[in-house]
């Protein structure tokens, strides 16, 4: 008999879970319960996103704050 999948994790799941791993604050017990869920390549592609809108972000502030 095959085992029973862990539910596949939404995408808001999978940001929230993205954003608070970057910031460093994830909580133990939340980790646990949304570990099974998430798929390593859902989370290696939010972690992009996010990486590659952060450097974007800092990049468009470097260039307002040196035409001023």
């Amino acid at each position: 008999m095959p085992k029973p999948q862990a539910a596949k994790a939404g995408f808001l799941r999978t940001v929230r879970t993205v954003a608070w791993g970057l910031l460093g604050v994830r909580g133990h017990k939340v980790h646990e319960h949304d570990t099974p869920a998430l798929s390593p390549l859902q989370v290696l592609i939010t972690a992009l996103i996010f990486m590659l809108v952060f450097v974007i972000a800092l990049v468009t502030l470097a260039i307002n704050i040196s035409r001023q």
